[in-house]
């Protein structure tokens, strides 16, 4: 165990969060890439299975038992350099029968040693920790199937610029995993003038300041990476591996910022698609951690992409994500909503996780609810309006029967 190690784990073992109940947690909270609920996005080309051999890189204290609590017939293994960590997953394990449940205490680069694959390989908490994030990442590859994909999580450079100054001006003062340092970072951030960043990041993250754990793990952890757009990118890509998409889209979007057909909505729109990402993360700094999915190079793109610029996108399949639906006039996801006017809930109301929305279009062409609109606008509108539902993260597409880009 190197020194970075040996940090990262003291202070998980001073500062824990465990989750003591599980059924009440799920209750109200879930893991981003669990597939019980995020199938569409991993795999948007088929339906979920429930025997998949799942990894929880860096697992914590808590995550792995999540998975395997709601994903009881995979086998779900968890990989961290901490035992108390370990320690408590044992204890939920115990508790629960998550007998689909292995426990592991190992460092991420040493993951072939295990000499497993698997479908899913989830890494939410990790690899912006280590010495060689690409070390890791290949070790991550070498573990993953061809089909598979991979959930990561890394902190966003402009959204945590707050986050990162105090981080600094806290190891110039020497503050270390100490109960004593906590009370001191309150104490700091309770005398912060209102116009330090980090308070932007307290909108983003509210969860950060909650806790003694939560600020410790926030401002007192130790070294970590930043990643903007490009970085996230080209780290995937260095390890070999093929990015598949962001899980949580809208930050990378203009959505309607810009008037439809002004030079700066026309400048957007024909860019490609990475820089269009970058340009609009250093617009929209109101991000703190970025969500995507990687996958094997050689897994065909046509089971994977949605792009809403070819003739085939008609055939993908609108479903609603995680806890996203509609009520009234207004569409929802969570801690968030949005009106929709009554040409756009004509189509959004048939939003079903079967039909296309060729049919959707079909269907209101069929209903007269839009006279005066051909079944070619109304396929143009649909296509613009879906596009949009996912690239705001209220809807998935479904690649099936030949539906793919």
């Amino acid at each position: 165990m190197n020194q970075d190690t040996g940090v990262v784990s003291r202070r998980y073992e001073m500062y824990p969060e465990p989750i003591e109940d599980l059924e009440e947690w799920t209750d109200s909270n879930w893991e981003w890439f669990d597939p019980v609920h995020a199938n569409s996005t991993l795999w948007p080309d088929r339906d979920y299975r429930p025997d998949l051999d799942i990894l929880i890189a860096g697992c914590g204290a808590n995550q792995a038992a999540v998975f395997a609590y709601t994903n009881r017939k995979a086998k779900v293994v968890a990989v961290d350099i901490c035992q108390p960590a370990l320690d408590h997953l044992q204890y939920l394990k115990d508790k629960y029968g998550l007998w689909n449940l292995e426990l592991h205490q190992l460092a991420i680069e040493d993951l072939p040693s295990l000499k497993l694959d698997f479908d899913l390989i989830v890494a939410t908490g990790v690899i912006h920790l280590l010495d060689d994030p690409t070390a890791g990442m290949k070790a991550l590859k070498s573990c993953l199937r061809r089909d598979g994909v991979l959930g990561l999580m890394l902190y966003s450079k402009y959204g945590r610029m707050g986050v990162e100054m105090l981080q600094s001006a806290f190891r110039d003062l020497d503050m270390g995993q100490d109960d004593s340092s906590v009370q001191a970072v309150k104490e700091v951030i309770t005398a912060l003038p209102t116009e330090h960043p980090v308070h932007n990041y307290f909108k983003m993250a509210p969860v950060s300041a909650q806790s003694d754990a939560a600020l410790a793990d926030t401002f007192l952890r130790g070294p970590e990476r930043n990643y903007s757009v490009s970085e996230c990118i080209d780290l995937v890509t260095s390890a070999g591996l093929a990015f598949q998409g962001w899980f949580i889209k809208a930050p990378y979007y203009p959505h309607d910022w810009f008037r439809h057909g002004s030079p700066l909505y026309q400048a957007t729109s024909a860019m490609p698609e990475a820089k269009l990402w970058s340009t609009i993360e250093r617009l929209h700094v109101m991000n703190a951690c970025h969500f995507f999915v990687a996958c094997r190079s050689d897994r065909p793109k046509k089971s994977y992409t949605i792009d809403f610029s070819t003739p085939g996108c008609l055939d993908y399949i609108p479903q609603m994500r995680m806890r996203c639906g509609v009520q009234g006039e207004e569409i929802f996801r969570p801690n968030w909503r949005m009106r929709v006017t009554p040409a756009q809930m004509h189509f959004v109301q048939h939003i079903d996780g079967r039909h296309t929305i060729r049919q959707i279009a079909d269907r209101v062409a069929k209903s007269g609810e839009l006279p005066g609109a051909t079944l070619s606008d109304l396929e143009e509108f649909g296509r613009r309006l879906f596009e949009s539902l996912w690239r705001l993260d209220f809807a998935a597409m479904l690649l099936r029967n030949g539906s793919s880009s």
